[in-house]
């Protein structure tokens, strides 16, 4: 048995249901909805107060035919059985049998996290976890868990929630297959549940042997994203496709190839399925710290003060492992007190998940894995989420990168890849340890997952820290060098959509405005034209030979893509032609181009543009001809004048921009005494009301329960005293209910009339009241009764001649004690006999 395989346990499933504030009502729609006997076992766990006893038992248990219960003590998890959190604890599983220990006071719980976590670990792609109502994160962390580990994750939508913060968090992480009402998250647990054990189990090799039908699966997935996921481990695919084929209800592997083919939304899923970037802060927080301690401060401590620290996140996902590595390389250079320029480049194949990780903005979740120290040092709290600090954001720089296609980094200090080989077959592996080889300096690190090994490499990658999967690089050692990985794929024919052909005249505007920029696209010289950014906005003529888009990131700023022998030429005119609004042409510039050596004059003007556009533009044209005389300033190129020209230039705008610098730092660093101070002063204050905001919060969450179940309670107990009132007025008995003291609690209208009672007369004692039984000692006969506790039963006459039935009992309670004593009569002629 594999790792990742469920052991056989007595429920196939198990539902861990996480609810808060709001989450009765949403608890019993669910229930309400589900069938008796689904085989599964659920558990819900709640934020519960701890000075008061739950009564969800007897509420859900109004809401289902399952058996509803509170755990007490180490349970064996049993199918058709939902199972409740107790007050003051957490709630784990392991063996197919649930666990209850004391939660710590002194922390901030997180008992739906703690539960989804174990049941991630225990039963895997058989997890299924439901987040409903409730405020803060609690649960997101365990949603990405599940997630992680196969399983279902389902939320309720927020706008049906009475408190969407825990719904509106899970949803944040991108990792949730259903957003539903309440009422509607049944009927997707039991598809789920029974395709997996109908399709899956039962005929999953079948459907899997359909090679077809996967191949055009890859094809589809290769075509939507760019990634070749032939050499992915297979088990891998497979299990996210198996996901999507229960979530999507597709009954075989064809009819979910079509559904992809037609479905881009769908190709999108699947592709971020299979890219599915769990991670945290710290993940597996010792090997950090061994990081920190044993890698980073040697790496720190080595160079001087000028050499520049580089590191690569592979496969950073959204982030959280870079910027873990950025504050530990910035709490060792504080600590060491030392400079060092620090970059991380951290990278993706993902695209979303890079836009995501760049802006730096995470859930109240990572108070979990982040200490409250560096959460205040390295974070800014806005609203509900949490800001990375400028200082670390600019250590890092994010980019989507496919590690085994697109060339690596060099001269690496640090390589962190975790958890990204398992999903590799071996020929993908060795092309990345390659990579890694090449990449590294003689003496940098490689920090590998948990999960993940070097050994097969002992003479490139050396243990240093074994436990913690860290390696020293060496050098000099040989292995194979990477090459670049083929697959075996059906190739992909582009199809071109025509041009259409133009048959009559343009008869409007805008159709002569396209003929004419073509036609001047065309026709005029090589030139472009530039805003006041130096960003080329518009290319005409043919201009290739000097100007071309150099490999990498696109731009099309002037100065990066113009010919090198133009470039000092063209920034003197610029600045020339801009200060002085004139055309300036340096003539006869001598320029190496793809076509061979060339003579020709540069021309830069000002365009003339209408009062109301604001843009400047300016205009530079490649003549290779000289067939009008140029306007403006003409001079003949000497490359030492433009130099010293140049040169004079840059020399002014420097002194102003250091007159002006000079001031505002003088201004600057006035209102940055004023702010720190005021900083300081917020960052305490913060940080008590934020401590004091999450306990009012949980205070808030477990009493906002607590009365729910109180109001259900009392609503019942409303509706049993109608009854009960209904019931009685509607008889020919009449009852008295008085205390130990005799002083009368409650009473019955039929039983007033001949006690001459009125509403007002509650509380009273019987003794000052007459009655309408002349030959009875009534309150005698009730201290009697209060005595021996013997009823008494007879038959009495009242002054209007009508016979009764009195008995006078004992009032007890449930618990057997007595506290008062009930009088009844009845009429004699409607009494049984």
């Amino acid at each position: 048995m594999t790792s990742e395989e469920p052991r056989e346990l007595v429920a196939p499933f198990v539902v861990g249901i996480g609810a808060s504030a709001g989450g009765v009502e949403a608890l019993q729609d669910l229930f309400q909805a589900l069938p008796a006997t689904s085989g599964l076992g659920f558990v819900v766990v709640q934020h519960l107060s701890p000075d008061h006893r739950s009564l969800m038992a007897e509420i859900l248990g109004k809401h289902t035919d399952m058996r509803v219960t509170q755990i007490e003590r180490d349970t064996e998890i049993e199918p058709n059985t939902v199972y409740l959190i107790p007050p003051k604890k957490n709630l784990t599983v392991s063996d197919g049998r649930l666990h209850l220990a004391d939660y710590d006071h002194t922390v901030l719980n997180h008992p739906i996290d703690i539960f989804f976590t174990s049941l991630a670990e225990e039963y895997r792609e058989r997890a299924i976890a439901v987040v409903l109502s409730g405020t803060g994160t609690d649960g997101t962390s365990g949603i990405r868990a599940v997630k992680d580990a196969g399983g279902l994750t389902i939320v309720q939508r927020p706008e049906s929630a009475k408190f969407d913060g825990m719904p509106k968090s899970a949803i944040s992480t991108g990792l949730v297959d259903w957003v539903l009402p309440p009422e509607k998250i049944g009927e997707e647990i039991i598809n789920f549940t029974r395709y997996h054990l109908d399709v899956i189990e039962h005929e999953g090799e079948r459907l899997f042997s359909d090679e077809d039908s996967l191949s055009r699966i890859y094809q589809a997935l290769k075509q939507r994203s760019g990634i070749d996921f032939t050499h992915y481990k297979r088990s891998t695919i497979v299990r996210r496709i198996e996901r999507r084929l229960m979530v999507t209800h597709a009954s075989s592997l064809a009819e979910y190839a079509d559904k992809l083919e037609a479905s881009p939304d769908e190709t999108d899923v699947l592709t971020k399925e299979i890219l599915i970037g769990v991670t945290s802060f710290f993940r597996d927080a010792p090997f950090f710290e061994v990081l920190k301690n044993k890698v980073i401060r040697s790496i720190v401590s080595a160079g001087s003060d000028g050499d520049p620290i580089r590191v690569w996140s592979a496969g950073c996902s959204t982030g959280e492992e870079a910027y873990s590595i950025a504050i530990l390389f910035k709490e060792v250079l504080d600590e060491l007190q030392v400079r060092r320029d620090v970059k991380i480049f951290a990278t993706d194949i993902d695209v979303r998940a890079i836009e995501k990780a760049g802006k730096g903005v995470f859930s109240e979740s990572i108070m979990e894995d982040v200490t409250p120290e560096r959460l205040a040092r390295f974070f800014v709290r806005r609203d509900d989420t949490y800001h990375i600090v400028k200082d670390i954001r600019q250590m890092v720089i994010f980019a989507p990168h496919n590690m085994l296609s697109d060339p690596p980094f060099g001269k690496l200090d640090l390589i962190s890849c975790r958890n990204v080989m398992i999903y590799f077959q071996p020929v993908l592996q060795r092309s990345l340890f390659a990579i890694f080889h090449t990449a590294l300096k003689n003496g940098g690190y490689l920090f590998l997952g948990k999960s993940e090994t070097a050994n097969e490499y002992p003479d490139v990658f050396q243990p240093a820290c074994s436990t913690e999967k860290i390696y020293v690089h060496n050098g000099a050692g040989k292995m194979e060098s990477p090459v670049p990985t083929t697959f075996n794929l059906p190739s992909v024919q582009a199809v071109m959509p025509r041009q259409a052909h133009v048959e009559k005249r343009p008869s409007n505007g805008y159709g002569l405005e396209s003929l004419y920029t073509r036609y001047l696209e065309q026709f005029l010289p090589a030139s472009v034209m530039v805003n006041e950014a130096n960003d080329v906005i518009h290319f005409f003529g043919n201009y290739l030979d000097y100007v071309s888009i150099a490999p990498g990131r696109a731009t099309f700023n002037l100065f990066t893509i113009i010919n090198h022998d133009l470039a000092l030429a063209a920034s003197t005119a610029l600045s020339r032609c801009r200060a002085e609004n004139v055309t300036v042409t340096y003539e006869d510039i001598s320029v190496q181009t793809p076509s061979g050596p060339r003579v020709i004059d540069l021309v830069v003007a000002p365009v003339t543009m209408p009062a109301s556009v604001e843009a400047q533009l300016t205009a530079v044209l490649f003549r290779e001809t000289r067939a009008i005389p140029a306007d403006g300033v003409v001079e003949k190129y000497d490359i030492n004048e433009t130099t010293a020209r140049r040169i004079a230039d840059l020399e002014a705008e420097l002194r102003d921009s250091q007159n002006n610098l000079q001031s505002t730092i003088g201004e600057l660093e006035t209102v940055n005494e004023e702010l720190q101070a005021a900083n300081e002063e917020l960052l305490t204050a913060n940080e008590e009301l934020q401590s004091s905001n999450e306990e009012l919060q949980s205070v808030n969450e477990e009493l906002y329960t607590v009365n729910t179940e109180y109001q259900q309670k009392v609503d019942e107990l409303t509706m049993t005293t109608n009854d009960l009132s209904n019931f009685l007025s509607s008889t020919m008995i009449g009852i008295l209910f008085i205390d130990e003291n005799f002083n009368i609690r409650k009473f019955t209208e039929y039983v007033g009339r001949e006690f001459q009672l009125m509403n007002h007369d509650v509380g009273r004692p019987i003794q000052i009241f007459a009655h309408s039984f002349p030959h009875e000692d009534i309150v005698a006969d009730a201290e009697q009764v209060l005595k021996d506790l013997a009823p008494i039963d007879r038959e009495v006459v009242a002054l209007s001649g009508k016979c009764y039935t009195l008995r006078i009992a004992p009032y007890r309670t449930t618990e057997n004690s007595i506290k008062g004593l009930v009088i009844t009569i009845i009429d004699s002629l409607g009494a049984p006999r």
